[in-house]
């Protein structure tokens, strides 16, 4: 009997759920195991010890599914996924196949910042930035932007992880950008222009096939006014050829990541006249995917 590991955050999140539910109906045997829940140590014997808590070694799952390892209140997890991952590795029988195993051991953190050097330096369209790290780096940054002669050019200011917006705030005015200054002057933040987007997509892709694309209009809030009123009257139709670019796209995202699976976020640029890549998620959620497109399975096809 084919079996299956989910390693997830919160077992009771939609996904986790949907891949027991879809195993489940296949027949597998499936375990779903909260990272903090893994038992991590060496033997006597001077052995690696890794306790699952499910009575199974890895080696004896046939497939491995690593969502996200942060818990609640972001406390990371990513120490045990790693050491995880690298346990797998480096079996020599019985290796289970691991979604993304390749992609998240190399890149173990994989934020705005490391994604956009990748993907824009294997020729992807990106969205340019600038990023620096806590009050050193601002008072850097705010000191060249107030010595330029040319007016001051809205931008959006992001921290290097987030998801839905979060973390996310636009500054029109040089004095809000100052004010943006204090709320993040820790961490990584990444600077950004106000791109003139009316349209993008949430795209799937599993094994360098897209699964589905979903449309969504760009929130007023990451948009002056002046883009607001420019776009107010778009209405976006992309031909077929637009629409094929943005699949390859997409899909070479994914290879230069080496994500077997991904959600990527896919703006249209109204000035570029061309794709610019937001941002690729490799846990991605898929709950709104699968009540759109009912017809698509995307639990059971990440199982089969």
């Amino acid at each position: 009997m084919t079996k299956v590991l989910i390693l997830t955050r919160f077992r009771g999140e939609y996904e986790p759920r949907r891949l027991a539910e879809e195993a489940m109906a296949l027949g597998y045997e499936v375990d779903k195991v909260n990272y903090e829940h893994v038992r991590l140590g060496v033997s006597p014997t001077g052995k690696p010890v890794i306790d699952l808590m499910t009575g199974k070694k890895l080696e004896e799952y046939d497939l491995i599914i690593p969502r996200a390892a942060t818990k609640r209140g972001g406390e990371s997890m990513l120490g045990v996924k790693s050491v995880i991952l690298e346990y797998i590795e480096q079996l020599t029988e019985n290796k289970p196949k691991v979604i993304n195993g390749e992609s998240f051991r190399r890149y173990p953190l994989m934020g705005k910042l490391e994604q956009g050097i990748l993907l824009a330096q294997a020729g992807l369209c990106v969205i340019p930035f600038a990023s620096f790290n806590g009050q050193r780096g601002w008072k850097r940054y705010l000191e060249v932007v107030a010595k330029r002669k040319t007016p001051f050019v809205p931008v959006m200011v992001k921290a290097r992880f987030g998801s839905h917006g979060k973390n996310v705030k636009l500054a029109v005015t040089f004095d809000r950008l100052v004010r943006l200054s204090q709320k993040y002057s820790e961490g990584d933040v990444l600077i950004q222009p106000v791109i003139k987007v009316r349209r993008w997509y949430r795209v799937l892709v599993l094994n360098g096939k897209v699964l589905q694309m979903m449309k969504h209009r760009q929130k007023d809030k990451f948009q002056t006014d002046a883009i607001q009123t420019e776009t107010a009257l778009l209405k976006p139709k992309f031909t077929k050829e637009q629409m094929n670019d943005l699949k390859v796209m997409s899909i070479k995202a994914t290879e230069v990541l080496k994500a077997d699976f991904a959600g990527l976020d896919v703006a249209w640029d109204e000035n570029l006249q061309g794709w610019r890549i937001f941002e690729v998620n490799r846990t991605a959620q898929f709950k709104w995917f699968e009540k759109a497109f009912p017809e698509i399975n995307v639990a059971k096809e990440l199982l089969i």
